[in-house]
């Protein structure tokens, strides 16, 4: 039975409201600065909680995933940065790369995938390798989108990076999965989602930025999506792959994990970096519900 439109789109109000309490409230950003190192981690654990990669045939998934891997990591950061440099020229560009550059979102491809009745264990070994490569991947890229524009802090990411990773997937393999249920971890992640939007909406001037701007944003990240699922296609297409894989190609390659990007994004201490992080989440979010409810329809 297809769920209520207002219950399919809630984690993306959620969303909404946790961007317009930053920007009313932001006093008690104090508080909840310290906490987004321990949410990251956390948002890794609730992905990688209860995966059984004993249980994966990787073989069989080989090719899916290295042209998950080839979207991710070097078609839509390629194709995508310039298409950001056509139509921005500030800050928001090393937002975009930033984003761009870190790995999946695993739980909102996961869930959107089985929403459109797609191959979810696809899903999940996407997002498996995707976090797994992380550590390595996202410096080179993020380096090689932003050139000499300006200065990565390859350690501290790298550093960052092994703690979230490597401390979310230490405590998936300690803590047993049947210690908490699929609904608990899910309200935590989307709790702890909500938190660090919150905090890093509270730590800019978000009211300084122009409508026209924010609009621009939008618009770029709307296209970087279409970009997504165009390349998406194009492998359908050329591998002639099932749409029911389809789904979990786009979804674990084009979906990017919010929670890592606004910790690299803290390093910059720059709002349009921050914002457009935000708004490109939200899109890629909103285009999740939207091609889930089309399937289903």
């Amino acid at each position: 039975m297809k769920r209520p439109a207002i219950e399919r789109y809630q984690n993306v109000l959620f969303i909404l409201g946790a961007v317009c309490v930053g920007i009313v409230a932001p006093s008690f950003e104090s508080y909840t600065a310290p906490l987004i190192t321990p949410l990251v981690i956390f948002l890794v654990f609730t992905s990688l909680q209860g995966l059984q990669p004993g249980e994966i045939d990787f073989s069989s998934y080989a090719i899916l995933v290295a042209l998950s891997l080839g979207i991710s990591y070097v078609l839509l950061p390629v194709g995508g940065i310039h298409l950001v440099e056509f139509m921005l020229a500030d800050s928001a560009i090393v937002g975009f790369a930033i984003a761009l550059s870190v790995p999946t979102t695993a739980g909102s491809a996961i869930v959107w995938t089985r929403l459109a009745r797609g191959d979810v264990q696809l899903a999940t070994t996407i997002s498996l390798v995707s976090l797994t490569v992380a550590p390595v991947a996202t410096p080179i890229v993020l380096t090689q989108l932003l050139g000499s524009q300006i200065a990565v802090p390859i350690g501290t990411l790298l550093f960052d990076l092994l703690i979230i990773v490597g401390g979310g997937a230490l405590f998936a393999l300690c803590i047993p999965a049947t210690l908490f249920s699929t609904r608990t971890l899910d309200r935590g992640s989307t709790l702890a989602i909500l938190l660090l939007i919150y905090t890093s909406v509270a730590s800019i001037d978000v009211t300084a930025i122009a409508g026209w701007h924010l609009l621009r944003i939008g618009g770029v990240s709307i296209l970087l999506v279409g970009l997504g699922l165009c390349l998406s296609i194009l492998f359908e297409r050329s591998f002639n792959i099932s749409r029911h894989q389809t789904f979990p190609l786009f979804f674990a390659s084009s979906l990017k994990n919010i929670g890592i990007a606004l910790l690299i994004a803290l390093a910059f201490d720059d709002s349009l970096v921050v914002l457009s992080i935000i708004v490109y989440y939200i899109i890629q979010q909103l285009s999740g519900a939207a091609i889930a409810d089309a399937t289903v329809s």
